[in-house]
């Protein structure tokens, strides 16, 4: 199919594992490499897939904006201006339930670069993927576009806004697939410039925490949890709101593998080090520590002999 390597060059992400969509809307993870074929079929409609944003080396070739309520297309089309206003192309996309907002990289960048340069710009209420940093394992899972969504049995299009609101940039999927190949990519700014942008939101609140080098080590996990800033760190691997409040990265705890009611909530620690973080579906919390170990599922003893090797940095 014409302009099928533009496709992937958009937007896969892992290629050695993609996912594939049953007729409830939920996804399965089929186990091996994804193919120019997988991709032709995905586009004729005849199976619908989902793409892993963070490939094998931690690195995305995009980010993107998700909105998933009924004037989710209104609140990203804001996104798209304000970003435009800063010289980033981004692309809106119509999805079952809302929209995506789709920025394309001039080449694959850490995820953690993404987060910090891209992320300041995510209103509450809209979730942005990537939504982990690299070593996070795969990360989360996002449909491909102009794919048959099998829940409702549509195809939805990129599109742009005019005077009468969002009109289609094409008639077709191979009209659509020509288009892309008009995708502006950015260049992502370093680390350090990214984080220049990084939201501060909170800080008064966690303004206490002092950060820590490896040379200078706590001797104790509480003493070492006392020198982090819990919100800053978890934020590196969930989205929160100006609360503190976002969906539980532990989704194994909750129904269907989701946390659909944002329950968990990062706080300030009553004493230095303790617990700062809660999910109120789980009815579990702790301290940073603990959020790593569980997001990394290393047992705390040798959690702490990979922090003080330096192997894991929060």
């Amino acid at each position: 199919m014409k302009h099928l390597q533009t496709y992937w060059n958009l937007f896969i992400g892992r290629s050695n594992d993609f996912a594939q969509q049953h007729q409830d809307g939920g996804y399965f993870r089929v186990g091996r490499a994804l193919s120019m074929t997988d991709l032709a079929q995905h586009l004729d409609g005849r199976q619908t897939l989902g793409s892993y944003l963070i490939n094998e080396r931690g690195r995305c070739r995009c980010a993107v904006f998700d909105a998933d309520n009924p004037n989710g297309l209104q609140v990203l089309r804001q996104v798209q201006t304000t970003l435009t206003h800063q010289a980033i192309p981004a692309y809106l996309e119509r999805s079952r339930r809302g929209g995506h907002l789709w920025v394309f990289f001039a080449e694959p960048v850490p995820a953690s670069q993404v987060r910090a340069w891209l992320l300041p710009s995510c209103p509450s209420g809209v979730e942005f993927y990537p939504k982990q940093v690299e070593g996070a394992g795969y990360g989360s899972l996002i449909r491909l576009p102009l794919g048959v969504h099998l829940r409702s049995g549509k195809r939805y299009p990129f599109v742009e806004w005019h005077e009468r609101g969002p009109v289609a940039v094409a008639r077709s999927v191979q009209e659509t697939l020509a288009w892309l190949t008009s995708i502006q990519r950015v260049h992502v700014p370093t680390l350090p410039e990214a984080r220049a942008r990084a939201p501060r939101t909170q800080e008064t609140s966690f303004s206490n925490f002092r950060q820590t080098s490896i040379s200078t080590l706590p001797q104790t996990i509480r003493s070492w949890c006392a020198t982090q800033n819990p919100y800053q760190v978890i934020t590196r691997y969930v989205d929160l709101n100006s609360q503190g409040v976002g969906a539980c990265p532990f989704r194994w705890h909750h129904a269907g593998g989701q946390d659909a009611h944002a329950s968990f909530k990062v706080y300030t620690p009553g004493t230095p080090g303790g617990y700062c973080w809660y999910c109120y579906t789980w009815q579990r919390g702790g301290s940073v520590f603990d959020f790593l170990r569980y997001w990394h599922a290393i047992e705390p003893r040798e959690m702490w002999k990979r922090i003080q090797r330096g192997e894991i940095h929060p």
